[in-house]
């Protein structure tokens, strides 16, 4: 079968490799239909080795080459022994794995696990033809979504865990900052959950266009956040701040737009710093708050069931659909050369 494995920085290479192996029990194997790719994977290709294990990983035991991917949806083509989902069930695939046995697996809290390891960055994934995949990890949908909508139940659980990490009261003032694909989710779930307006914050003039389409209020650039924040809540501030740009001005800023007693949850990934108003948070009594991943029993199930009730708008997000052929240089090597050109770069095997 064909896969998009990643053999070092720079270094992906889509080749004919064997069909994945004999079953375990609990487990199922998938004909791909759609994957997406994450920033993660990119970050993988321009500067890994960053998550990807260079030796056998603790949990999943495998090693560099791997196949990528990580948002996926699939066709059940065979299962493993104990497994109850048949043959032909589309499903969407949460790839967190974790080994059930540490202080936070044992509290459910399954995205803290000390040994995690995610299917398309510590094991094969879903840049393939075909993928093996724990079978409580993947969650049937209907046949009127897209298999590429499907896809996004991932970076979809993302915003969700978010929103539900907030504790949103009804009619909320919020602001996303940074409306790449999970701000531009968060816009939509932040709608689903109550918020009452939702200013999007953002760089990116089509970024802002799309953020009005998909439940934004007001749209604007960084510069002309705290004047907008202040216009939107009469002076009050922003009850809750989601920070998914993934730099350190950004969550400054995001500290900043909170109102006193208000929420900030940081959402972008990066290595690094931030400086923060202590005096700021201390005297206004901010909430400041990290939401990591997803939980593949509350979060994704949500995401899933969001999809297949069609309460989102998902197409706006897909900029790009490609062959599993063309993955290197109109998936990986276009990001890199012009990220704010793409949202997600959607590939069908």
């Amino acid at each position: 079968m064909l896969a998009a494995r990643w053999f070092g920085r720079r270094d992906i290479r889509v080749e004919q490799v064997p069909e994945p192996g004999a079953l375990p029990p609990g487990w199922l194997r998938l004909r791909v239909e759609a994957c997406g790719i994450c920033g993660t994977d990119v970050e993988e290709y321009e500067s890994g080795p960053l998550v990807i294990p260079v030796k056998p990983h603790p949990l999943t035991g495998q090693a560099a080459p791997l196949t990528l991917g990580h948002e996926v949806a699939g066709v059940v083509e065979e299962v493993g022994p104990g497994v109850t989902l048949q043959p032909g069930t589309r499903v969407a695939v949460d790839g967190n794995r974790f080994c059930g046995r540490c202080r936070w697996c044992k509290r459910a809290e399954y995205h803290l696990c000390v040994t995690p390891g995610q299917l398309g960055l510590h094991a094969d994934g879903g840049l393939a033809e075909q993928m093996l995949a724990p079978a409580f990890m993947c969650v049937p949908y209907g046949a009127h979504v897209p298999a590429d909508h499907a896809a996004l139940a991932e970076p979809l659980a993302v915003a969700v865990r978010a929103v539900r990490r907030a504790r949103l009261d009804l009619d909320a003032t919020v602001a996303v900052l940074g409306v790449g694909p999970v701000g531009l989710l968060a816009i939509q779930v932040a709608r689903t959950a109550g918020a009452g307006a939702v200013l999007a914050i953002e760089r990116h003039p089509h970024r802002r266009a799309l953020a009005l389409k998909l439940g934004a209020d007001m749209a604007v650039t960084p510069e002309e956040a705290p004047e907008a924040a202040m216009a939107m809540t009469r002076g009050i501030g922003l009850d809750t701040v989601f920070e998914a740009a993934g730099t350190p001005d950004a969550v400054a800023a995001a500290v900043r737009l909170a109102r006193r007693g208000g929420t900030t949850v940081l959402l972008g990934v990066f290595n690094g710093t931030a400086s923060l108003d202590v005096l700021d948070i201390l005297v206004g009594e901010k909430r400041i708050l990290a939401s990591l991943s997803h939980v593949y029993d509350t979060d994704f199930t949500t995401a899933v069931s969001l999809i297949d009730r069609n309460l989102l708008q998902l197409e706006p997000l897909i900029s790009d659909r490609i062959r599993l052929t063309e993955v290197v240089k109109s998936g990986f090597e276009a990001l890199v050369a012009a990220p704010s050109a793409h949202l997600k770069v959607m590939v069908n095997p």
